[in-house]
């Protein structure tokens, strides 16, 4: 990193920004849709074969009866009659290898940091629905990775027309009370989850200023957002379509303004100035902070991005800018505890040792952190205390040896000197000194207080 560390990790960011996930040979949303739509389409036909010759299906196929409408499907799915596995999955694993590789194998890692903070901003729970495991991996490829160094209110328009988005928090069956949908669908009504979460989660924050009534209205102004998904209009499936017919007619008032725009015009304005408000600009800038600084936030370096954020419109490559070039983010006390995606990423950087996707999710599941599978829209905590459970410790020691076993031998101390240069301690220098076997003081390195806390 020479002697502009800032500097390079700036560099590196915007070089990685530039990279395709996998070369690009990832498959998009509509093309996993269509795909998983088709799919459905075989399992409904197989059911129905089953049905007429009299035999009974299993628990698994009668749950696709769910798939004859645009429903969200049942738990479960057979494998395809080639015994390969449902598209869904298929897609899934691709993403996640691909994902894993580029944090493994990344200059620095620290455009794969970024986008994994905004990846959990705006957090989608892959165990949700068949659609959101076929899409996650695509919904952070298109709507997260190209814009983390854009500006704020590109990523929030592109998440909130994502498929994965809109199946996650439901807004694709929200229809407005008095759309002309409303009169034909008496099992369907307004959804306000979205409308909710993009106030308190992706934007204004909890503290805010917004009401009940602004959720309610936003919510109204979402109504038909939707996406494709009939495979009899095969150029839609996967796609975000706007359906006047869902739509709230009529004005809506969100924080003291008045939108009449019409159709979907008028949740997008209201999107737009919500990506541009002074609380909005606090509520990022602080978890931007926690996550990358300290758990307690500097409220200086927390305002001063806020400013850059406000004077640049929303520019993270601004606001990051701000964030690594400010002392306080050097001269904060190492005590942050990596995250277990942190600590397993940096273990296998550190020891250069292979590890394959599906031992990959067990460490992570073990340490209670998948990628892409928090417990709420929340996402994951930014505060690294939440990760001091009693049997965190124990658990991280099970990785690291897991880890340290398939280290080639090679001198502990170089080694030691090298992930740790001048942070490593006279303490830590002689545990490794004393270990047993090479494994063991693998182990010790990774899981010293050195490494662990940053």
């Amino acid at each position: 990193m020479g002697g502009d560390p800032a500097a390079a990790l700036l560099d590196e960011a915007m070089a990685q920004s530039k990279i395709p996930l996998a070369d690009g040979g990832l498959r998009t949303t509509p093309e996993i849709l269509l795909d998983f739509r088709t799919y459905q389409a075989r399992q409904v036909a197989l059911t129905r074969a089953e049905k007429s010759a009299d035999v009974e299906p299993s628990a698994k196929v009668r749950s696709m009866s769910m798939a004859e409408t645009n429903e969200r499907p049942g738990p479960g799915m057979k494998s395809e009659p080639d015994g390969g596995k449902p598209p869904h999955i298929v897609a899934y694993e691709a993403d996640l290898a691909a994902k894993l590789d580029r944090q493994f194998t990344a200059p620095i890692g620290f455009f794969e940091r970024l986008v994994d903070f905004w990846s959990n901003h705006f957090a989608i729970e892959v165990d949700k629905s068949f659609y959101t495991r076929a899409t996650i991996g695509a919904y952070e490829r298109e709507a997260i990775r190209p814009h983390v160094l854009g500006r704020f209110e590109t990523m929030l328009l592109a998440v909130a027309r994502h498929p994965a988005m809109l199946t996650y928090l439901d807004n694709w069956l929200s229809v407005g009370v008095h759309s002309r949908a409303a009169t034909i669908r008496k099992d369907r009504g307004l959804n306000e989850n979205f409308g909710r979460e993009l106030l308190e989660l992706h934007t204004l924050g909890v503290d805010g200023g917004y009401d009940q009534a602004d959720v309610r209205a936003l919510a109204n102004a979402l109504s038909g957002w939707t996406m494709g998904l009939n495979i009899k209009r095969p150029e839609e499936v996967g796609t975000f379509v706007f359906r006047p017919g869902m739509h709230e007619p009529g004005p809506v008032t969100v924080l003291g303004t008045n939108y009449g725009q019409k159709g979907e015009e008028q949740a997008a304005a209201i999107i737009s100035d919500l990506a541009r408000h002074p609380a909005t600009a606090r509520h990022l800038s602080r978890k931007l902070v926690q996550a990358f600084v300290a758990d307690e936030p500097p409220a200086d370096l927390v305002a001063r991005l806020a400013d850059v954020y406000l004077r640049t419109d929303g520019d993270l490559f601004a606001v990051t800018k701000a964030l690594v070039t400010s002392p306080e983010s050097w001269e904060a006390p190492r005590s942050k505890l990596r995250s277990p995606q942190e600590f397993v990423i940096a273990s296998v950087r550190a020891l250069d040792v292979p590890l394959r996707p599906n031992e990959a999710r067990r460490a992570l599941a073990m340490l209670g952190q998948m990628f892409w599978q928090p417990n709420s829209p929340a996402g994951y905590p930014g505060d690294s205390r939440y990760w001091l459970a009693a049997d965190a410790m124990t658990n991280r020691l099970d990785v690291a040896q897991f880890l340290a076993a398939r280290k080639r031998p090679v001198d502990t101390q170089a080694l030691a000197d090298a992930v740790l240069g001048n942070l490593l301690s006279a303490s830590t220098r002689e545990a490794i000194q004393r270990a047993e076997t090479p494994g063991q003081a693998y182990a010790l390195l990774v899981m010293s207080p050195e490494f662990q806390r940053r």
